[in-house]
């Protein structure tokens, strides 16, 4: 299990950098972040979603 700093680490990359920069672990992260209910799943429906 990652912790919250690991989860929030990916999905600054991701926003600053692109999705297409992360590696594997991170990128699957992201995508766990992508289900979730609240800011931190909005944020990473961005980046995922490009919107």
């Amino acid at each position: 299990m990652a912790t919250k700093e690991q989860y929030e680490a990916a999905l600054s990359k991701a926003e600053r950098a692109g999705i297409g920069s992360l590696d594997t672990q991170q990128r699957e992260l992201v995508q766990k972040l992508y289900k979730e209910a609240g800011p931190r799943g909005n944020r990473a429906r961005k980046v995922i979603d490009g919107k």
